[in-house]
């Protein structure tokens, strides 16, 4: 095996409420029995921040091979902000120290993609068990998911994964496409969401967790706002397909609310972390791009609140006018009525051929009537008149010629004399 631990930091958008204090063992169908533990977050200085932890090595390595690689650890952290955290631990028989960087992202990519397809249904039912026995509690789902039937909070479409190499010394040098970053001790940002950490591959795993957390933080924060802009997204395809029907207005606030929420509980990390921590964090922030993905979101999301409040309006006046259109309706009916009571009363003695006009007449007057209050009312178009269109002709007034002023004659010394002054 080769001198370079390879970890991956996978995280998950979640919305639930604070895990509880009671933690007890549960089973996931087919996989067997998970015993989660409590824990915190360890590179947070003032207040802690509580998370739930549960080891998947057993699970994962029962079911997912890699040719050349194996798995040293597998591990789930439950952040109280709503965000899963999943962290692979990998060793290599090549020796990775050898790779230039682009060779070395190529490697962590086709790894990520064997390991996404293979733990998929794994993580899923790990969650929906964790769901099922109230581990994870008050989600808050993206609509979409909510309305095709999923069972598990997974959401593989926002999920965002970070790549960290650990080694003493690390020999790869930093994309010179990035901008000039200063992370904390340890931390080499090779390229977005790819680190190199100096530090010794044999130290113990959750030693190797705490120190990953800055970066992993701002992750979780871009998985959030990820989901949020699909979420946002598949809101305007409805839209504008017409779909309202399809589109929970109140599902869709309360799931934005739980992205805020989180993000910000999260955003608190660079007040309540260390001064070393901070920095890797503020220079991951920087690398990946988060602010102006925060920014994108608010104008996405800015933009679908405004649609969903006109598509309720439209919603309200449609239905406004049909409960118009029946109350003018039972109005003429009960017109009806009457007068066909009168009828009856004012013509005791008729035969039966006028009781039968009677009563045919108003049935189609009751018939005309509500017809043309269901029939939607067409204005007929009708081109303007090209006399109305040009306006009545004007007379153009004749241009009038002014006199020509008199020419004063000469005076004595040859010029003209000055005009005489005007009174």
């Amino acid at each position: 095996m080769s001198e370079v631990l390879h970890l991956q930091s996978r995280a998950y958008p979640v919305h639930h409420n604070s895990p509880p204090l009671g933690l007890d063992s549960f089973r996931v169908p087919g996989h067997g029995e998970l015993r989660p533990a409590p824990g915190e977050l360890g590179t947070l200085v003032y207040n802690p921040d509580h998370t739930i932890e549960l080891d998947l090595k057993e699970i994962i390595t029962g079911v997912i091979t890699l040719p050349g690689t194996e798995i040293v650890g597998c591990h789930a952290r439950i952040l109280s902000a709503g965000s899963i955290l999943v962290t692979y631990a990998l060793r290599h028989e090549a020796d990775l120290r050898l790779l230039p960087l682009a060779d070395l992202d190529a490697l962590d990519a086709r790894v990520n993609n064997v390991l996404r397809e293979a733990d998929g249904p794994v993580l899923a039912a790990v969650l929906a068990a964790a769901v099922a026995c109230g581990l994870v509690q008050g989600l808050a789902l993206r609509p979409d998911l909510a309305s095709g039937g999923e069972a598990s909070p997974v959401d593989r479409q926002s999920a965002r994964y970070n790549c960290h190499f650990v080694t003493e010394e690390p020999p790869w040098a930093t994309d010179p496409r990035l901008p000039q970053l200063s992370p904390g001790p340890h931390c080499r940002i090779l390229l977005p969401y790819t680190y190199a950490w100096d530090r010794d591959p044999a130290t113990p795993l959750h030693e190797l967790r705490t120190m990953l957390e800055p970066t992993d933080i701002a992750t979780a924060q871009q998985s959030l706002l990820v989901g949020a802009l699909l979420g946002g997204r598949r809101i305007l395809v409805d839209l504008a397909k017409a779909e309202h029907p399809m589109t929970d207005v109140h599902a869709f606030r309360r799931f934005l609310d739980g992205v805020w929420s989180d993000y910000h509980h999260l955003d608190g990390y660079r007040i309540e972390s260390d001064q070393g921590p901070r920095a890797t964090y503020l220079a991951a922030r920087d690398s990946i791009g988060l602010d102006n993905t925060q920014e994108r979101a608010d104008k996405l999301l800015g933009y679908v609140g405004n649609s969903l409040l006109a598509a309720a309006s439209q919603r309200t006046e449609a239905l406004d006018t049909r409960l118009n259109r029946v109350a003018s309706s039972l109005a003429m009916v009960a017109a009806a009525s009457f007068s066909l009571d009168v009828a009856v009363f004012l013509l005791p003695d008729v035969s039966l051929a006028p009781r039968i006009g009677v009563v045919s007449s108003l049935i189609a007057l009751t018939a005309a009537g509500i017809l043309a209050v269901f029939l939607p009312n067409r204005r007929r178009w009708r081109p303007p008149s090209r006399r109305g269109a040009a306006g009545p002709a004007r007379r153009v007034p004749r241009g009038r010629t002014a006199a020509p002023a008199p020419v004063p004659a000469p005076g004595p010394d040859g010029l003209p004399a000055d005009p005489s002054p005007q009174p």
